[in-house]
């Protein structure tokens, strides 16, 4: 099957799906990385909220450096952030880092 992106592009679908796994870099033990990070699915990391200007919302888990996901209502930034933690927490088992404990980084956070 041909897929047409615009007047001037068009790519094999087939033949791109069948080529994908040389452009991503799977480690070879992945199976096991989304074992271990599915088992911190219930771990509850401190989560901070910050309001942004538009009115969106920022939830960051301050154990998880950079572990941060936005959402129009805090409510959906806090489940995005879930999903994203998983996501982190594989990538970091992948490159040998340890995980933090819940916890671990506490602190007090006040925003306005």
């Amino acid at each position: 099957m041909t897929v047409i992106i615009n007047k001037s592009f068009k790519f094999n679908k087939e033949a791109f799906e069948g080529e994908l796994d040389r452009f991503l870099d799977i480690p070879e033990n992945h199976d096991e990385l989304v074992r271990k990070s599915e088992s911190y699915r219930h771990v509850n990391y401190p989560v901070t909220f910050t309001p942004l200007p538009d009115g969106e919302w920022v939830a960051e888990h301050p154990d998880l450096p950079g572990c941060k996901a936005h959402g129009r209502t805090r409510e959906e930034a806090a489940a995005k952030l879930e999903e994203v933690k998983l996501s982190w927490i594989y990538a970091a088992l992948a490159e040998g880092y340890r995980i933090p404990e819940s916890g671990q980084n506490m602190r007090v956070a006040i925003t306005s």
